[in-house]
């Protein structure tokens, strides 16, 4: 029960008490915590104390505010480090996370020139494609499109259900030593939308990379779509 007699303010005796509420697994995370209106009625102060104490939850990250929606717990999100030559797997595990991955697609194909040319392949070039939906825990969380030299054409009979980089490093002493990426914002499509659970148009990260070995040879070029809301990139 809050308390009027003290010197503490109400609207941080309200955080405090729905921060140890989420802490404690009573709300977790997505759960739509009750309307502004209603939290004041049940706290007997004002709605104006009780927005305060919202506004500071998600300054901290522990809710977040939708328009038009109410107010959520925040969803967990992972950390993706960019600063190290690591594979997604590698870096999830590091995590503590479980990490799975459903093929799907794994064939030969032309891709478009501005791909071969990353690769330092001629127009018209064949190329090995490997597109994954990559998930953590269970959810969905990225979308891997690569294509790969006909060097790699190993990979057609790899099951790639596990770490793309164990398979290279273990399998076929190949090891990604640096690479270079773009970071863009684009919006889900329908069918990737349907792939990450996700509504369409929703945003998404989009991470274009090159990888190559350590004495430059392209290893690969792709793309990865992420549910933002759900990871941030250390960069």
């Amino acid at each position: 029960m809050l308390k009027s007699k003290t010197i503490v303010p109400l609207y941080e005796q309200l955080m405090n008490k729905f921060k140890r509420e989420i802490e404690v697994g009573a709300y977790g995370p997505g759960t739509q915590l009750p309307a502004e209106l209603e939290m004041a009625r049940q706290n007997n102060v004002s709605v104006v104390t009780v927005r305060k104490a919202m506004d500071e939850l998600a300054a901290h990250g522990l809710v977040e505010k939708k328009q038009g929606k109410g107010t959520f717990v925040s969803q967990v999100k992972y950390d993706r480090d960019y600063t190290r030559i690591t594979g997604f797997s590698e870096s999830c595990r590091a995590m503590g996370l479980l990490v799975t991955s459903r093929l799907l697609e794994q064939k030969l194909i032309v891709p478009p020139e501005k791909f071969l040319k990353s690769l330092e392949l001629p127009p018209g070039s064949q190329t090995v494609y490997i597109s994954r939906l990559r998930f953590v825990n269970g959810e969905p969380m990225v979308i891997e499109n690569n294509y790969f030299s006909l060097e790699y054409a190993f990979l057609l009979n790899e099951s790639l259900d596990g770490s793309l980089f164990d398979v290279l490093r273990e399998r076929h002493n190949v090891q990604v030593d640096r690479s270079q990426k773009i970071i863009e914002i684009c919006r889900a499509k329908a069918a990737e939308a349907k792939l990450l659970n996700l509504r369409k148009n929703y945003p998404l990260l989009l991470v274009k990379s090159t990888a190559y070995t350590a004495i430059g040879e392209p290893v690969y070029v792709g793309s990865q779509l992420i549910n933002g809301e759900r990871f941030q990139l250390r960069i």
